[in-house]
């Protein structure tokens, strides 16, 4: 296997393929816990239950691999750090597949996650900026991943944080589902990264990091496609309206 799942993640199946046809296409969905499909059925992570069928048959990338008629590798645990993403998704490349007519899809998650932690510089001095250039690196890593695959296909997004549309899709997984643009630098939303960020030192711009965490936060709360509930996980009409918008990305 060429993962290796971090000790504190309760998930020890981030790694599901399907074929869904004859189409000589590979389609590959990276992500955290939206892409895993959190939430759907009876899967409750959290809780140690994992509803398998239901949740590969109603997530976004067997949608998008049934319509395109292709197999589909989905390589997503929730909770994880888009540095541990790329990086799974780097050795999966290596190891594991020819890069010939591959379609690629990232889903990122917050920055400032877990291994995320190693990259702040506090001569940056505000949270923000630390978050922006995590970011940056973040895209970097991916920019490699271009150069080194230059036969794959990579279509970029973010799932309920914000991104740069020149590098990424214009759209947010969460502005699909609400139908609008919400987009104002929220890099991170879970209260529990952003105290960790500030372990060291408290950074002076955490109070208006912590209003922009909780006006996404209310943000996923009123979408309808959203469970209320750990990361507002999308419901199954969320993950069609996913599937749908990056189909149109490829």
């Amino acid at each position: 296997m060429f993962v290796e799942v971090p000790s504190w993640s309760k998930v020890d199946n981030p790694v599901n393929y399907r074929i869904n046809g004859t189409n000589a296409m590979s389609l590959i969905t990276v992500g955290d816990s939206w892409t895993y499909g959190d939430s759907l059925g009876k899967t409750k992570v959290r809780e140690g239950n994992d509803d398998l069928d239901y949740r590969i048959e109603h997530i976004y990338g067997n949608i998008m691999s049934k319509e395109l008629k292709c197999s589909w590798m989905n390589i997503a645990l929730p909770g994880i750090s888009n540095t541990l993403m790329i990086n799974w998704l780097s050795k999966f490349l290596d190891e594991c597949i020819d890069p010939n007519n591959t379609v690629c899809v990232i889903t990122l998650t917050e920055s400032g996650r877990h291994e995320d932690l190693r990259l702040i510089d506090r001569s940056l001095v505000k949270q923000q900026l630390v978050l922006e250039n995590i970011l940056s690196v973040t895209y970097s890593q991916i920019t490699l991943l271009r150069l080194r695959f230059p036969n794959v296909k990579f279509v970029v997004a973010h799932n309920f944080t914000d991104g740069d549309k020149e590098f990424a899709c214009d759209k947010s997984w969460l502005e699909i589902m609400l139908d609008k643009t919400i987009q104002n630098g929220t890099h991170i939303v879970v209260s529990e990264h952003i105290e960790q960020m500030n372990y060291e030192s408290r950074f002076p711009d955490v109070l208006d990091i912590m209003e922009r965490a909780k006006n996404r936060i209310d943000l996923l709360d009123s979408c309808k496609y959203c469970y209320k509930e750990d990361s507002r996980h999308p419901n199954e009409e969320g993950h069609k309206l996913w599937a749908e918008y990056l189909l149109t990305q490829i």
